[in-house]
């Protein structure tokens, strides 16, 4: 591999402070490509963590609202601007996350296409298109987002 094709390196996540007390994300890689970037978070799911005591008790499940600020806290530090959530327009929870499991969220982040035949032009913003994988690979979800260019767009 040469240095132009060398993967990003790792990084350690930065706390994102609108989601405190909960960091949805411990490592985070962003590579830019054509038009965009991929976006990689990595977040440790720790079973004795008090936010899974109740879901499910004996057996802890990583929310699927967890999943949804995994991809926010990933958005705010990759993307500059840090983008706000619009929308998520789809999501499908494919697998269980379990205590002990690593979960990888890769986002295609891509600039939001004008909406065709709108009165008013689309305001700027990012589409998103992510799988989150276990560490064993199983595809745990799949999701697209719509995010507002943040601030200075």
């Amino acid at each position: 591999m040469t240095a132009a094709t060398a993967a990003p390196a790792w990084r350690p996540a930065a706390p994102v402070p609108c989601a405190a007390p909960l960091p949805a994300v411990d490592r985070l890689r962003v590579a830019p490509r054509a038009g965009g970037w991929t976006v990689t978070a990595r977040v440790a799911v720790d079973p004795g963590d008090p936010n899974l005591a109740g879901h499910f008790p004996g057996q802890p499940i990583y929310p699927g609202v967890f999943v949804v600020e995994t991809l926010c806290q990933a958005m705010a530090q990759a993307v500059p601007g840090a983008p706000r959530l619009r929308a998520v327009t789809s999501i499908r929870f494919l697998a269980a996350l379990l205590g002990g499991d690593e979960m990888e969220l890769t986002l295609d982040v891509d600039p939001a296409a004008p909406a065709t035949g709108a009165a008013s032009p689309s305001e700027p913003g990012w589409t998103v298109r992510g799988t989150g994988r276990r560490h064993d690979g199983t595809v745990t979800a799949q999701l697209r987002a719509v995010f507002d260019a943040g601030a200075g767009a």
